[in-house]
């Protein structure tokens, strides 16, 4: 390592800074200040030394006995050599090259301290970080097994309660047993009443189909309600011309009785002589009268034809509602049938 190299790296590290004019003429309070520098890295206690030269000569010749024989030792265990040594004329007296194989000595035991030191400090974190962990699991399991102990607690004292009950429990159990024969006998009555329910249901079904070939169809209702309205609608018509031939009626009488005075005269007349004249009003006369008695019948056979009508509507009408009422019952039957079936269904699923 060439000097500007080496006062680099010890420039870099330690404190006291240091010149190639102090390395080349190199004095004993240079080299006291480098080496007690130096020490303080390396954790030395040298309290002791730093006020040496304020000291009296006596006391100043024993400090740096001790400082040689400190520095002796460091410089043997960092050369790792016994041939290298360190004299108290080499402190009072320094030469350059004592001074800078000393010193380089020495930094290159620091360097290897502080990077043996990292790796100290990171194992020993390591170390730390493990210890930690460890001690965390410990904690950890202490604590479950803290709450295990109460489990186990919780769980005999649950075991002396469930003790403390089991003749209960027994009880309970006989009582239910009692309750389930009880169940099984309502059990047993209730199949009983079932099956009665089901013969009934399947006779229900018998009295439908007896009663399905007596009803009538919808389609059957529906075509007679249809018959009926329009037979109504039709009698309506027919109830519309005998009104309006009643009224003609009424005109046709109105016209006879205002010519019967005419007539009565007429007929004077004819039993006296007449000319043309009476012979025409004789035979308009016969030929109104013929008219009136046409409508006498039309009305008559009107009259019988609107009753026959009124007849025949009415015993429409009487059908139509026994075929209803049929209807009715049927659709009863049907809905009681249904809802007796699905009861009987829903207790089936049920049990």
């Amino acid at each position: 390592m060439n000097n500007a190299a080496f006062i680099e790296d010890w420039n870099s590290i330690v404190p006291f800074k240091i010149k190639a004019a102090d390395l080349e003429a190199p004095t004993e309070h240079f080299l006291f200040k480098c080496v007690l520098n130096i020490f303080k890295l390396m954790h030395y206690d040298v309290s002791s030394y730093e006020n040496m030269f304020s000291e009296p000569i006596d006391k100043l010749t024993m400090r740096r006995v001790e400082f040689v024989a400190r520095i002796n030792y460091i410089y043997q265990l960092c050369s790792d050599s016994k041939q290298t040594s360190f004299f108290y004329v080499d402190l009072v007296k320094p030469t350059a090259k004592k001074v800078k194989h000393l010193l380089k000595i020495l930094l290159n035991y620091l360097f290897y301290i502080n990077m043996v030191k990292e790796t100290v400090l990171e194992k020993a974190n390591s170390c730390t970080e493990r210890y930690f962990e460890l001690k965390a699991k410990l904690n950890q399991e202490q604590i479950i097994k803290e709450a295990n102990k109460v489990k186990v607690s919780n769980m005999n004292r649950d075991i002396d309660k469930m003790k403390n009950r089991l003749p209960m429990i027994n009880q309970e159990i006989e009582e239910l047993h009692e309750t389930q024969k009880s169940l099984r006998k309502k059990l047993s009555l209730f199949e009983a009443k079932d099956h009665e329910l089901g013969e009934k249901v399947i006779r229900l079904k018998m009295h439908q189909l007896h009663l399905s070939d007596k009803k009538i169809t919808d389609d059957e209702a529906v075509a007679l309600i249809e018959k009926n309205e329009s037979l109504e609608q039709e009698m309506g018509v027919l109830t519309e011309k005998e009104k309006q031939l009643q009224e003609t009626n009424i005109i046709h009488v109105e016209s006879i009785n205002q010519i019967r005075p005419s007539v009565g005269q007429i007929e004077k007349l004819l039993q006296t002589e007449f000319d043309g004249s009476y012979i025409a009003l004789r035979a308009e006369l016969e030929e109104m009268t013929m008219e009136y008695d046409k409508t006498q019948g039309k009305r008559a056979n009107l009259e019988c034809i609107s009753e026959g009508l009124a007849q025949t509507c009415e015993k429409i009408e009487e059908y139509i509602a026994e075929k209803r009422n049929e209807l009715t019952v049927r659709n009863k039957v049907l809905g009681k049938s249904e809802r007796k079936e699905l009861g009987y269904v829903n207790r089936r699923a049920f049990f």
